[in-house]
């Protein structure tokens, strides 16, 4: 091995040496050069010899462990610069279009609610893509645009983005997910039965609920010009164009009258709520118009506080739903050691599965179970599994049952965290 090394030193050595007498503006040493490259190609130090002979090659790229997204990334490469042709053969548009998932799953590596998510859609039998944007600044930087966030994970449905896996959820519990899934024809359909459906008051009937002193929540969807000359009092303005970006600002749970200026985009309006899971939406028939024919009063704009919620109790979501939480009235007799040993690191972990331990009989006792994500702090974060993804008691599962019980029997901890609350 020395050997070889001396060897390909030397040679390396009289390559500069000849290169740079053979450039050399003086005849002399040119020629010395010359007879310097001659003498070395007579001893043979020309070149370094290969220790290994080069592969054959069989014709095609080399196996290569890859990533489906790069692999994808590869495939479009080569069919936008023509080095492969797109099968276009009988049955290849059959194929493509199955093998399309109606839903699209952007992600990065280590996200707890894009986990949630996903297993959201397999508990429902959802066929989904995912793409992992961990490193693909491009795509991130697309998605931030659409979307509007820089968050993952970003879903979509049909090209269509619904947000993250609140909205997913959302979706799933007021029914709508299947519908959204099943392409347009199905949703069209709904529209159909939407406007058939669709609630409507008079403006008789909403005097009515005015002078007997209900507190009403109304919703103005005129544009910001209009509303200028006057509104109904306590209404919230959200212009039409607006109210699929800002319907969050409104309350699902209450009755909401919807309201422009003759009825029409109020009624579009009022869809559009109804979709989107609101309990209850109603249009105004007539509009302003119709109310200020009857004698209403009217407010000027900004004169009045908007009514966001309504003048009501809200119920605990467990007092909603048939199902209850499997802690709902367990009394925990261990009591809490307040001078207890504050843990750390790999201790309070092990602590923690051993408190979880505990309570995982009851979660699976209704077909779910309990998965530790990490303990960042004094704070836990799970998220339940099985059954309990997308039921609307897994919330009281979560504060009433697995937070008192970790908080009893561990003190220092603070609180959980999941994606589910």
């Amino acid at each position: 091995m020395l050997g070889t090394l001396v060897r390909r030193v030397t040679i390396k050595t009289l390559d500069a040496v000849v290169d740079q007498g053979e450039q050399s503006s003086r005849t002399p040493v040119r020629m010395a050069a010359r007879a310097l490259d001659r003498a070395r190609a007579a001893v043979g130090l020309q070149r370094i010899e290969r220790l290994a002979s080069t592969p054959s090659w069989e014709g095609r790229p080399p196996e290569q462990p890859m990533w489906e997204t790069d692999r994808k990334k590869l495939h479009k490469f080569r069919l936008d610069h023509g080095i492969i042709k797109e099968d276009t053969g009988a049955g290849a548009d059959d194929k493509q279009s199955a093998d399309v998932a109606a839903v699209k799953v952007y992600f990065k590596r280590g996200c707890p609610y894009t986990r949630a998510a996903m297993d959201l859609l397999r508990e429902r039998d959802v066929a989904f893509e995912e793409q992992d944007v961990t490193t693909d600044e491009a795509t991130r930087g697309w998605l931030k645009i659409v979307t509007g966030k820089a968050t993952t994970p970003q879903i979509f449905i049909h090209g269509e983005p619904i947000g993250g896996y609140d909205e997913l959820r959302s979706l799933d519990l007021d029914g709508t997910l299947k519908t959204r899934i099943a392409g347009t024809d199905a949703a069209e359909a709904d529209d159909e039965d939407a406007e058939d459906e669709l609630a409507e008051v008079t403006v008789a009937q909403l005097a009515e609920r005015v002078a007997d002193g209900q507190q009403v929540l109304l919703l103005d969807v005129r544009e910001d010009s209009e509303v200028r000359a006057g509104m109904l009092a306590h209404a919230m303005h959200i212009p039409l164009g607006q109210l699929a970006q800002r319907c969050e600002e409104l309350d699902p749970e209450g009755v909401w009258i919807v309201y422009c200026k003759s009825g029409k985009r109020s009624a579009t309006a009022a869809q559009q709520l109804a979709q989107r899971g609101f309990r209850s939406v109603a249009n105004l028939v007539g509009g302003i118009d119709a109310w200020r024919a009857n004698g209403g009063e009217i407010a000027g704009f900004g004169d009045t506080e908007p009514r966001r919620t309504p003048g009501r109790t809200r119920l605990p979501v467990v007092n909603r739903h048939p199902e209850r939480s499997p802690f709902e009235g367990l009394t925990d007799n261990v009591q809490a050691d307040d001078d207890a040993e504050r843990l750390e690191g790999d201790d309070l972990v092990a602590r923690v599965r051993e408190v979880l331990d505990e309570c995982r009989p009851m979660v699976q006792a209704d077909g779910g179970d309990i998965e530790l994500l990490d303990v960042a702090g004094d704070v836990v974060h799970v998220q339940l599994t099985g059954n309990c993804i997308g039921c609307p008691s897994s919330q009281a599962t979560l504060k009433q049952g697995i937070e008192r019980r970790l908080k009893n029997r561990i003190p220092q901890i603070t609180g959980i965290a999941s994606p589910q609350l």
